[in-house]
């Protein structure tokens, strides 16, 4: 009978020193090789295995190794995805014409997506997705193993199918309702869509036609379940292991899947392939959001932000035509002649003032383009340039009732964010003329005026008024994520839920005021420096900080982060306490989002302004935003 397996004694160093088994290997063992790090080997015993604080030091120092190799490994892996030069009009221009139809082995057809099969128990699966490397695709097989990413503390996961001990389908299962119960609200709070305009009902069924995004909303629902498992005074050790390791095995297969798909879109072209293109594009999205939520790799939202709008363009551009398809035309409209064509042949019946039945993917193409219009105005303020689908804001947010109403999806009137387009645009434009030796103060400021009395103007018209308290109203955003999905609270007189509003309205008003008030403090900051103690950005950040200890719970913060830390860059120092403790209060929920890169970001402006490294007229927002050595994306 064998009995219990030693630990060897001549296994390498850092082995011992990580107190992992070692299958001594020379001149590089198993466990260090997989990791990417220094593997000692030695037959002197190395000095910094001291026992104390040198070998703690040690110690620190590899776990630091192991989680950078960890970010290498899968910014690599990104790597693999096609450029957006493969999606361009003139790589597309060289694509051959086939049919629209797909055949059946398409990885983004009926048999690549989540499809009804038997599991091993007999067990009906309806969300069954195959294994990650199938025969289809050997080289993506190789890249998924080639890189296994590290655990929680540190050591390499290797995911198996038995992570859990339950059924996988059944796991499976559970964390799809976990997404649409929990994740979903949690991150978009405000998003409660009428019931005959199809509700939520298309995400699932989205999730069932679409690998990758059905796998990248598995990794969400896993990363919010470790989070609220952090959260519990280091209980559940094992449960934190296996749900770790099956978080990182939908991510690789979302990875694989998304591969797969735009490789099939190359081949097509991006002309001659319309749903499988809104279908990448959503893909797409939903990766932007997981990077987002969970940020595991601070530097890949440009690539996923520059891919999603490419898509989206070229949708756009590529494929406005009847609402059958056959005949291409021109219009001011193109946004809502796609909307059409997606639900063909399927009418729009009204069921009110401005609201028709919607189809699920009509649903979701709203939906999208909502979130990425969004992220698109955000992402400027951060790289300093001219947000790239500022040219269908005229047709999706201009108007009293605009066709993409932002604060039913992120709490923030569409009028808002367009006058921070106007000001991140207005920062673009003094950063070219900066360059070229032409900036006129006059003009600079004249411009800066016209916005800031806008924005007073339209803030005006918000209902709740500065005494009023959002404990006093009903806010979305305040929710804790393990409340479940509550949908719509009515107003009173029996109003069918999602036409004569919610009472989610006063809370958007007092949100859609901070990002105003925001965005004034960014506008003064354009035209007079990032001067803090200027009465001119001290009276704004003033009016924020009241503002948001207003809000009704600090977890409302994190659809606030933009706002947040605007006015946190700006804040003097006996204002920086109110911005920590308000974080602080969030508990584990802070990592769950860009809420602690914000705090990150304010605190090294702090350090820079109290060391006197700031130059008021060099630095803007965009510099901030880049101080941790990669643009942030605070959404």
């Amino acid at each position: 009978m064998n009995g219990p397996k030693l630990r060897s004694s001549q296994g390498c160093w850092t082995c011992r020193l990580r107190r992992k088994k070692c299958d001594e290997a020379r001149p590089v063992c198993v466990a260090c090789g997989g990791l990417e790090i220094d593997c000692h080997y030695s037959d002197a015993k190395p000095e910094w295995m001291d026992g104390g604080v040198r070998e703690k030091q040690m110690a620190d120092e590899v776990k630091v190794m192991v989680r950078r190799k960890a970010t290498e490994r899968r910014e690599k892996k990104w790597g693999l995805l096609p450029t957006v030069s493969d999606l361009s009009p003139h790589a597309q221009a060289q694509a051959q014409p086939r049919g629209e139809s797909q055949s059946a082995d398409h990885p983004m057809g009926g048999a690549g997506g989540p499809s009804p099969s038997v599991d091993g128990s007999g067990d009906l699966n309806p969300l069954s997705t195959g294994t990650a490397t199938s025969a289809a695709s050997p080289s993506l097989a190789g890249t998924s193993t080639a890189s296994s990413p590290p655990s929680l503390d540190g050591s390499l996961v290797r995911p198996t199918t038995d992570s859990f001990p339950e059924n996988k389908s059944e796991i499976e299962v559970t964390f799809t309702m976990i997404y649409l119960d929990y994740v979903v609200p949690f991150l978009f709070p405000f998003y409660r869509p009428c019931l005959l305009e199809s509700s939520r009902g298309w995400m699932l069924l989205l999730l069932m036609k679409n690998r990758a995004l059905f796998h990248t909303a598995l990794s969400l629902a896993n990363w919010l379940y470790s989070v609220i498992l952090d959260s519990m005074d280091g209980a559940h050790g094992s449960c934190k292991q296996a749900n770790w390791s099956e978080l990182q095995a939908h991510q690789e297969i979302a990875i694989q899947a998304l591969q797969e798909d735009i490789q099939a879109l190359n081949e097509r072209g991006v002309a001659n392939a319309f749903r499988e293109c809104i279908s990448c594009m959503q893909s797409v999205i939903q990766l932007l959001e997981f990077e987002i939520a969970n940020q595991a790799s601070t530097s890949n939202w440009q690539v996923h932000h520059d891919a999603a709008v490419v898509l989206f363009d070229q949708v756009l551009t590529n494929h406005v035509t009847t609402a059958d398809g056959s005949v291409q035309i021109k219009t001011d409209t193109p946004w809502m002649h796609i909307m059409e064509r997606i639900g063909y042949p399927f009418q729009r019946i009204p069921i009110g003032a401005d609201k028709r039945v919607l189809t699920s993917d009509q649903s979701a193409w709203r939906f999208y383009t909502a979130y990425l219009v969004w992220v698109d105005i955000i992402a400027a303020t951060a790289t300093g340039d001219v947000p790239r689908l500022r040219k269908y804001h005229a047709e999706l947010l201009h108007g009293e009732k605009p066709r993409i109403s932002l604060a039913e999806y992120v709490g923030c009137h569409s009028w808002a964010m367009l006058e921070l387009t106007e000001v991140a645009g207005l920062a673009a434009w003094k950063r070219a003329q900066q360059s070229s030796g032409s900036l006129s103060m006059m003009d600079l400021v004249r411009r800066a005026c016209a916005i800031d009395t806008r924005l007073r103007q339209k803030m005006e018209t918000l209902d709740l008024s500065h005494g009023d308290r959002a404990s006093n109203i009903y806010d979305p955003s305040a929710h804790h994520p393990v409340t479940p999905y509550a949908g719509f609270v009515e107003m009173g007189g029996g109003a069918m839920p999602g036409f004569n509003g919610m009472q989610q309205s006063p809370a958007a008003d007092l949100h859609t005021r901070i990002w105003a008030q925001a965005t004034i403090t960014y506008l003064h900051v354009i035209a007079l420096g990032l001067q803090p103690t200027l009465p001119e950005i001290r009276v704004s950040v003033e009016a924020t900080i009241e503002l948001l200890r207003a809000l009704a719970s600090p977890l409302a913060v994190r659809t606030l982060v933009w706002p947040f830390a605007v006015t946190g860059c700006l804040a003097l120092p006996e204002q920086e306490p109110f911005f920590v403790e308000l974080v602080t209060s969030m508990g584990a929920f802070q990592v769950f989002g860009t809420v602690k890169e914000a705090l990150n970001i304010m605190q090294n402006v702090w350090q820079h302004r109290n060391t006197g490294c700031i130059d008021p007229q060099m630095w803007d927002l965009a510099t901030c935003f880049s101080l941790l050595g990669h643009c942030s994306l605070l959404v």
